[in-house]
């Protein structure tokens, strides 16, 4: 019989073990081996191999309940045990253990034990999964404080959860389990949907998903969200409700205060001064402005609950994108955009669209607010219409603007005014660069003094300033600037404009030289007459005198002496005439003819000219004019003048020492200087200097001297469009500078 049993333990996957207590002999059946992956072979049948696979935790537990069974004296009483055991390939497996004992001696005491293992573990891990699966939902139910009911319909009998007690404020004492229980609970306002929305969910007509206030002992109210499952039987009576509830109350109260928030969002949009729209998920109008409708032409539109797109056909895809987007959670802005309208015109608008919320992560809606900005366009487009028409008047004027932040000490310079400096377009002005434009430390130092005193009195200033452009190029310029004061009385800034006046200059100067020229002129002229006047007065009046001799002289000898100062005084009133014409031919020659002629050669040529002279007192000659110096010159005057300066030097020479001339080139200023250096005489030029070149002026007691020469040497200097300087020492010599061209 126990092989039979045996044999169909072992058919049925189930281990058989037993046990021979007197003998201490042990049976582990080769089924309960492989039920722990072992072959027969590779475990000993004994209690020790028994005992070494139960988990450690277990075996304890194991001994302990086995030999409380051995001394058991109810023989019916079978052991029955879940424990862990080891498998051979780590993992725990979970076995049903049961065992009796079949055979006991007279004693009464056990001899034989037979027993069984049924392999448990998947069905353990399932009631674990499933214990943990209870156990998550009690907690997500205590967490959400979310009640579970249950109502037996047919017995009219209510059983809740803790949670529902803590959700209708009740004590359980105080709870008699009827369904009467929870009508009483309800809110008076809420009672008879709730009992019809019951009777229709029981008659089938729809599902028990409903919310409903509830009125705790205390008086306060509480929301509830009630959602519940109904068992039928076979013939679809209902025997039996399963639901929960939860606690809305927050929820609730967080929709009654958006639903008033959206009125006063409704009111403050419609009364808003600025165009403003609110819109819900599907573009439907929630509200606009009373500008919204002005600024768009909608004044006699009825805008509430309409698509957006069927108000504005003419959106585009790009606007709707943008709608999309915003709907999403994203702000866009805009500060100017063209929108096109169905007749073609355009509006300019500035623009934000942005979301408005139900909820802290659920959008309701978009917001839009615009503001119709076609006006200012279009002043916009009409001021740069004026200010292209102003720049291209300015470039035709080459009239550039500047401004200096004395903040930042930053400057910004206009296209023109870096045309004026020859300067690229993407240069950027600065201090340290801008003194290098200055000609000169005078020019730099007038226009510093200029902006100084503006910031400081806050008067504008005007001035012309010569410059050296980037390219090397003088230019004349005019700069008008104006100082910007804050509030508190602090210059922030100057700005103005600078203005290319070169050609202006030009004439101006031209128109000056003139004006010096014929000022010169009628200085000359009246010196001219002067001189006539005095010279020809005198001849007239030595000769008149003389005349008047003659007719008293009695002797023909008296009249013989008389004649002979008669023929003196005309033959030199002739010399007067002479020297006088030669003047006026001077001053009034235009049609002078130049030719190329080299300086150095013409020097060679007076100096052979008055050799005799140089020979005779023995003067040293410096020519330290170069070859290469060539000049376009009237030959005649040129020739004049250096034998007039070269003679003098030699007439004026000292008699104490050795005389000395020497002649020096050089240019300054692209004009060319001509240097006669002596060791003479000297002029005294304090009391002589403004005579110098006077009309028979001497200043030596030298007989040959007829004060002619310097005169006619000037005015020949001056006719060729250049000047004279003089450097004198009394004693010690002179330094002619003759500015030829």
């Amino acid at each position: 019989m126990i092989h039979i049993l045996q044999t169909i333990l072992e058919q049925a996957h189930a281990g058989y073990w037993e046990k021979n207590l007197p003998e201490n002999r042990s049976y582990l059946s080769p089924a309960w081996k492989s039920m722990l992956g072992y072959t027969n072979e590779e475990l000993e049948d004994s209690l020790l191999a028994w005992e070494e696979h139960i988990h450690p935790e277990d075996l304890q537990s194991c001994r302990g309940e086995f030999e409380d069974y051995l001394l058991c004296k109810d023989t019916q009483r079978p052991y029955e045990v879940d424990v862990r055991f080891l498998h051979k390939n780590g993992e725990i497996v979970w076995f049903k253990c049961t065992c009796k004992v079949v055979e006991r001696n007279p004693h009464g005491e056990p001899t034989l034990m037979l027993g069984t293992y049924f392999d448990v573990t998947e069905s353990k891990r399932t009631q674990a999964d499933l214990q943990h699966a209870v156990d998550r939902l009690a907690l997500a139910t205590r967490i959400a404080k979310v009640g579970i009911w249950d109502f037996d319909i047919l017995k009219n009998r209510l059983v809740w959860d803790d949670a529902m007690f803590e959700l209708y404020g009740i004590e359980p004492k105080n709870f008699s389990g009827r369904y009467e229980d929870w009508e009483s609970g309800l809110h008076p306002g809420d009672l008879e949907r709730c009992k019809g929305e019951l009777r229709a969910a029981l008659d089938g007509a729809g599902e028990f998903d409903t919310q409903f206030r509830v009125v705790w002992p205390g008086g306060e109210i509480h929301h509830i969200k009630a959602i519940a499952i109904i068992q039928r039987s076979a013939s679809g009576k209902p025997f039996r409700m399963l639901g929960t509830n939860w606690d809305i109350t927050e929820h609730k109260n967080s929709e009654i205060a958006l639903k008033e928030s959206y009125e006063l969002n409704r009111v403050f949009i419609e009364k808003a001064p600025s165009a403003i729209a609110m819109f819900d998920t599907d573009m439907r109008y929630l509200a606009a402005s009373r500008q919204w409708l002005i600024d768009y032409h909608l004044e006699h539109e009825e805008l509430v609950g309409r698509s957006h797109y069927d108000v504005f056909p003419e959106i585009e895809e790009e606007w709707k994108s943008i709608h999309k987007e915003c709907l999403q959670g994203k702000v866009l802005r805009r500060e100017e955009e063209a929108f096109v309208r169905k007749d073609g015109t355009i509006q300019w608008i500035i623009w934000e669209v942005r979301p408005w919320y139900v909820s802290q992560n659920k959008v309701g809606g978009i917001l839009m607010y615009t503001a119709d900005i076609t006006a200012l366009k279009r002043k916009e487009f009409e001021r740069g219409k004026l200010e292209e028409i102003l720049n291209r008047t300015n470039e035709a004027a080459q009239i550039g603007a500047w401004e200096l932040d004395l903040a930042t000490n930053t400057r910004v310079w206009s296209k023109v005014t870096k045309d004026i400096f020859e300067v690229a377009e993407d240069y950027i002005p600065t201090a340290e660069q801008g003194a290098r434009f200055f000609k000169s430390e005078k020019e730099r130092k007038k226009a510093a003094d200029a902006l100084e005193d503006s910031v400081k009195t806050g008067k504008p200033f005007d001035l012309e300033i010569e410059i050296v452009t980037a390219k090397g190029n003088f230019l004349w310029t005019r700069s008008i600037g104006k100082p910007e004061y804050r509030s508190d009385g602090k210059c922030i800034r100057i700005s103005g404009t600078f203005q290319n006046i070169q050609e202006q200059k030009q004439k101006e100067l031209a128109l000056q030289r003139t004006l010096d020229i014929v000022k010169e002129q009628n200085e000359r002229l009246l010196n001219f007459a002067h001189i006539v006047s005095h010279n020809l007065r005198s001849h007239a009046g030595n000769i008149t005198m003389l005349l008047k001799i003659l007719e008293e002289s009695q002797s023909e000898t008296e009249k013989e002496e008389v004649i002979g100062y008669i023929t003196k005084a005309s033959d030199s009133l002739m010399e007067t005439v002479l020297n006088l014409n030669e003047v006026i031919s001077i001053q009034t020659n235009k049609n002078l003819q130049n030719t190329e002629i080299g300086l150095r050669d013409y020097i060679e040529r007076a100096l052979r000219s008055i050799s005799g002279e140089i020979q005779r007192y023995k003067v040293k000659i410096n020519n330290l004019v170069p070859d290469r110096i060539r000049i376009f010159y009237n030959a005649a005057y040129m020739e004049s003048i250096l034998l007039n300066f070269l003679t003098n030097a030699v007439k004026y020479r000292h008699p104490d020492r050795i005389p000395e001339i020497t002649l020096s080139a050089t240019y300054e200023k692209n004009r060319l200087i001509l240097s006669i250096e002596d060791n003479g005489l000297g002029i005294d030029m304090n009391r002589y200097g403004e005579k110098l070149f006077g009309m028979y002026k001497t200043f030596h007691n030298n007989r040959d001297a007829k004060g002619i020469g310097l005169f006619i040497t000037k005015n020949q200097v001056e006719a060729m469009g250049g000047k004279i300087e003089v450097e004198s020492r009394l004693n010690l010599g002179t330094t002619f500078r003759i500015i030829l061209v």
